[in-house]
């Protein structure tokens, strides 16, 4: 059992120099953070969206399941949330496509 203790915590160690490095190398790349933070920003509030539109009126007013989900997809909150969703999809893949022709 001590021989495994050794390898599980071998394998903890480089699995945490990997994460480390491969952060440094994100960092070092030439993406921007700021870019990356705000497309997951618009993720996290197209989510707050997407709550809204399970409680908007609309969504309240339907009986639950099939109903329930055809009232909310048609409020304006998931009108906001898909618009907040596809922001946020253009604004990560501007950060890292481009750079992907290059990389080899």
């Amino acid at each position: 059992f001590e021989n495994m203790g050794i390898r599980v915590v071998s394998h903890a160690a480089a699995a945490r120099d990997s994460l480390v490095s491969s952060f440094f190398a994100f960092l070092h790349s030439g993406r921007s953070g700021y870019v990356l933070l705000c497309g997951f920003m618009l993720m996290v509030l197209a989510g707050v969206m997407m709550v809204a539109t399970f409680d908007s009126r609309e969504a309240r007013a339907a009986p639950p399941g099939w109903d329930q989900f055809v009232a909310a997809t048609g409020s304006n909150q998931w009108v906001s949330c898909s618009f907040l969703l596809s922001a946020a999809a253009i604004v990560l893949s501007i950060n890292y496509l481009p750079r992907l022709e290059g990389e080899g």
